[in-house]
């Protein structure tokens, strides 16, 4: 599996009901094309949020979003470095 990050910036701080409504919506999408999120960081203003999902390629993060009707800036793949 690959690992891939999602960007998103939002116009207005991102509250907790629309993220919420936003996962809802974006879940049963990733699921129906094999993607899994994984974590996400939402800047202390709330207007930008990095995601990392885990799916077979990039198309398959950008089509559950498309899918669900959830806007976003870039995706890509990425290698993860850890401390060990």
């Amino acid at each position: 599996m690959t690992h891939l990050i999602v960007e998103h910036t939002y116009p207005s701080p991102l509250t907790d009901a629309e993220h919420d409504r936003v996962a809802k919506r974006l879940d049963p999408c990733l699921e129906q094309h094999g993607a899994r999120w994984l974590r996400s960081y939402l800047s202390q203003d709330r207007l930008r949020m990095v995601c990392e999902f885990e799916a077979a390629d990039a198309e398959a993060v950008r089509s559950s979003h498309r899918s669900a009707g959830v806007s976003f800036d870039r995706v890509w793949a990425t290698d993860v470095y850890t401390l060990t």
